[in-house]
């Protein structure tokens, strides 16, 4: 090896141990930005069918009907709209909103939900599906049986699904992870398994 070779591979050496004395560590992978709503997170964390278009929250953009409460702000939060092909000569466009809650507690998450449910005890709310029904209330007398809830719960519900043409129409639901899997987590960017709380809503207008 020519010896000019020698003493630049020599120097550029030098040069990165220098480097790395003065940050006191070798350079650690850039990992996922966990606030990055647009990357990483919504890869991991959203379904194939939620919206992806990452907005800034408004609570006043959500609609009433939907009534989910203003705190705590979701974590990251999508709207998308988009405009299906005419039904029956009406025009529609849909707008699909998630909230996604990363990191609180069991009992926010469980306020979150429980304000879901009150909503959909309304007027032209009918269930969908509900994977997290509440334990039956015991029988005068009887002892209950602590039971652990299940770490990932689901339901959703439609709005005036039996709706005239031109009426709006929509859905609600929500996935709760309490928490995510260790792979998940890693996945998604996340420091370490902490709840995951998703809200999806979807309101269909007619096209004005």
């Amino acid at each position: 090896m020519p010896r000019s070779l020698v003493r630049a591979c020599a120097a550029a050496s030098a040069a990165l141990l220098a480097a790395l004395a003065l940050s006191g560590c070798t350079p650690a992978p850039t990992g996922p930005a966990v606030n990055d709503c647009a990357g990483i997170i919504s890869k991991v964390l959203l379904t194939d069918d939620s919206g992806t278009d990452v907005a800034k929250f408004n609570a006043s953009d959500v609609p009433k009907v939907f009534d989910i409460p203003a705190s705590p702000a979701p974590t990251c939060y999508y709207s998308t709209v988009v405009t299906p092909p005419a039904q029956g000569g009406v025009a529609y466009v849909e707008t699909h909103r998630t909230l996604l809650y990363i990191g609180l507690s069991d009992s926010e998450d469980q306020a979150l939900i429980a304000s879901i449910r009150k909503t959909v005890t309304g007027k032209l709310w009918t269930v969908r599906f509900d994977y997290d029904t509440p334990a039956p209330t015991p029988a005068a007398g009887a002892t209950s049986t602590p039971t652990a809830r299940p770490s990932t719960t689901s339901a959703r519900w439609y709005y005036n699904f039996t709706g005239a043409a031109a009426d709006d129409k929509g859905e609600m639901g929500y996935y709760l992870s309490a928490p995510v899997s260790l792979g998940t987590a890693t996945q998604a960017g996340l420091s370490k398994p902490v709840n995951v709380l998703r809200i999806e809503t979807e309101l269909r207008q007619v096209k004005k």
